[in-house]
């Protein structure tokens, strides 16, 4: 009996690093992240300093972004639902001073929560120690 030997054809693996994995030359200096197309997302991230990246050298994971027309043009991904997520990036400077401001805003939120809450009224008093 002679064993007919099949060929094994080339097809997507089982388990990705996920749609939104970034591979390639990242410039150190630029913080990257994916932003859904919804509404005036993108507009509104560009206005706030991040750019859309085009660079060819630098892949994203998910199969889908191979196709040949994106060449050239921002770097996107597709979730399952339909929403294009592009991924932008921003100087690594300003994203520092955004962090440092919303970082600003949680402490003063925090100790707000945190001060001498006593309060005399009309009808008794509140302390939350």
């Amino acid at each position: 009996m002679s064993r007919v030997q099949e060929k094994r054809v080339a097809r997507k693996p089982m388990f990705q690093r996920g749609p939104q994995s970034i591979t390639g030359d990242k410039d150190p200096n630029f913080e990257y992240r994916f932003v859904n197309d919804t509404g005036s997302r993108v507009t509104n991230f560009q206005s706030a300093g991040y750019e859309l990246v085009q660079d060819e050298s630098i892949v994203v994971g998910d199969s889908r972004v191979f196709d040949p027309s994106d060449l050239g043009s921002a770097k996107c991904v597709t979730s399952n639902d339909g929403t294009k997520s592009y991924l932008m990036r921003i100087k690594k400077e300003w994203y520092k001073e955004d962090q440092t401001a919303k970082q600003s805003q949680i402490d003063e939120t925090e100790k707000a929560m945190k001060t001498d809450a006593s309060r005399a009224s009309d009808y008794g008093s509140f302390k939350v120690n």
